[in-house]
């Protein structure tokens, strides 16, 4: 299971306070609260453990396929700058980051030694239906490539639980992948 989130920087900036009241008390445990406040970025500090702890998320929930809403259940360790584990309770998720000025990129895994694809690209268009469709055509024609598949024959369809799956035809493929975007930045990732 593999899963990734995709933080616009700029966007972060311009739509979401983390300073105001409370915020990093709701969402961020005392350690990870710590590791901000001593940050030399804070906010980028912010947006990286946002992301670790959305796309372990990602593969939580495809791995038992039970939500919820509690991010302070799920905690952050780093190993080096873009690199680490979350925990939520017993499970362990490894997670490696892409960081630039523009955007902070997560893929997170729950074996850290298994080969992935993972590609992240701009959207100039800001509509979140338009950039949904780009990020999936995107990752189809990646599929129908590297598998051979007729593209027209490719489509995603989420589970009762809310996670992506793709078909081909009616025949739902066993693929281990996640779509994430946000601002102008959009990305994938999937086990080879």
């Amino acid at each position: 299971m593999i899963g990734n989130d995709l933080v616009d920087l700029n966007v972060a900036s311009a739509e979401s306070n983390w300073k105001r009241s409370r915020f990093l008390d709701k969402v961020f445990t005392i350690e990870e609260q710590q590791l901000i406040t001593n940050s030399k970025n804070q906010h980028q500090t912010v947006w990286l453990l946002w992301s670790m702890k959305e796309a372990a998320y990602k593969v939580y929930v495809q791995q038992f396929g039970k939500r919820f809403f509690n991010p302070k259940r799920v905690v952050c360790h780093f190993d080096s700058d873009t690199s680490g584990f979350v925990t939520i309770e017993s499970e362990t998720y490894y997670t490696t980051s892409t960081i630039t000025k523009n955007f902070i990129y997560t893929v997170t895994t729950l074996n850290n030694s298994k080969s992935y694809k993972s590609t992240c690209f701009k959207v100039e268009d800001k509509s979140y239906t338009i950039q949904s469709e780009r990020l999936k055509n995107h990752f189809l024609k990646t599929i129908s490539k590297s598998n051979n598949y007729e593209f027209n024959a490719l489509s995603i369809k989420k589970n009762m639980s809310g996670i992506p799956e793709v078909f081909l035809n009616h025949y739902k493929l066993p693929v281990s992948f996640s779509l994430t975007h946000h601002g102008n930045y959009c990305g994938y990732a999937i086990f080879k």
